[in-house]
């Protein structure tokens, strides 16, 4: 395994790191602990010591798991845990919830304690009481570093970085979704620990595409390796976390994480400008501006064109297929159906006048229909 440097603390930690979201579970949904204990601790032979959870991943059990798991190798390995702001509760209830998180991992610290999910208009509300319960725990020695995981724009993640007392942030990132690329090099250039979740997009990045196979010249196994490669070349990344459920998911993924060269700089550079000539093209069929919506009958026009991307410019058809019908089983709150795939359509026209780009929306919602319904 190859170890990088975790910012400014000189921590040395594995550029994989385990994402304990994805456990492997028994058919009634609750963790097979046997089998995930059996990874963690397999992960561990394998040189892997960072690992990612969340007071409610898997229900509450993630945490418990990597506790049981753990236990006698913590002086070893980081464990990084995050805390909803966003769920209502009082400083009281979210104290409790530090105290059975270090009850359930079993430790009597956290290295890294997270405000889960920010963006800039969540992360005014709650900065101040975050910081309330964090102080207190970082003045008993209950917490060493805190930080923050982001989904919002990369305007707001340079906000975030600038105004917070943070060690460390969790961020998006991989072959398509690169959008902050940019504020991940300016993290790192301020000594912040750069961890990356979704560097094979949630599972999207391990379907099978030949497309992404043959951005590297030399031979890849799947274009789940090719897109963990692609992140771990980015020298700003201090570790990328994977949601392992299996062991030869864990097995192929330290295998990548275990080579000192992921990529040469060639292939780094050749795959960088291949996925910059697909971010134009992707743009030329739908910037995904949202100007066309809503539609009157339900239909999410970008969200369809999106998953028509993924099958024409990066070659992830199966997955497209999938996740197009699942916009077909889309439900409101009240479990009503409310399907959002193109087969809504009724070709009314009152989205294609507001499209800057002219696009032929009706004609091309009905390929999606062709292409991915079929």
């Amino acid at each position: 395994m190859v170890y990088r440097t975790f910012g400014k603390l000189g921590y040395k930690v594995s550029q994989l790191g385990f994402g304990a979201m994805r456990l492997p579970t028994r058919e009634d949904g609750k963790v097979d602990m046997d089998k995930a204990v059996e990874l963690l601790r397999r992960s561990v032979e394998l040189g892997v010591n960072f690992f990612d959870s969340h007071h409610f991943y898997h229900n509450g059990e993630s945490e418990e798991a990597l506790g049981r798991a753990l236990k006698d190798v913590r002086d070893r390995v980081f464990l990084q845990t995050k805390t909803p702001m966003y769920r209502e509760a009082t400083d009281d209830e979210r104290w409790r919830w530090l105290e059975d998180a270090l009850m359930k991992l079993r430790t009597d610290h956290i290295d890294f304690y997270l405000m889960h999910s920010m963006t800039w208009e969540r992360f005014q509300k709650e900065f101040e009481p975050f910081m309330r319960i964090a102080q207190k725990a970082m003045d008993q020695g209950l917490v060493r570093h805190i930080g923050f995981s982001f989904h919002d724009t990369p305007e707001n993640l340079y906000k975030i970085i600038d105004t917070g007392p943070f060690d460390t942030m969790t961020v998006q990132y991989n072959l398509i979704n690169r959008s902050l690329e940019e504020p991940i090099s300016y993290a790192a250039e301020k000594g912040m620990g750069v961890v990356i979740m979704g560097p094979v997009g949630g599972g999207m990045l391990a379907a099978p595409s030949e497309e992404i196979r043959r951005l590297l010249s030399g031979e890849a196994k799947s274009s789940a390796e090719v897109a963990l490669r692609f992140v771990l070349a980015n020298r700003s990344v201090s570790v990328a976390l994977s949601g392992m459920s299996t062991l030869q998911q864990l097995e192929e993924n330290a295998a990548v994480a275990s080579q000192e060269v992921v990529l040469t700089e060639e292939d780094y550079r050749h795959i960088r400008e291949a996925l910059e000539e697909k971010r134009r093209l992707s743009e030329l069929y739908c910037t995904a501006c949202g100007y066309c919506i809503p539609c009157p009958n339900g239909v999410d026009i970008p969200a369809n064109f999106r998953l028509m991307n993924l099958h024409r410019i990066y070659g992830l058809t199966e997955y497209a297929k999938v996740q197009y019908r699942r916009l077909g089983e889309r439900k409101d709150r009240e479990g009503n159906p409310t399907p959002a795939w193109a087969e809504a359509c009724v070709e009314c026209g009152e989205c294609e006048p507001k499209c800057p780009q002219k696009i032929p929306i009706i004609r091309q919602l009905q390929e999606v229909v062709e292409v991915l319904g079929g």
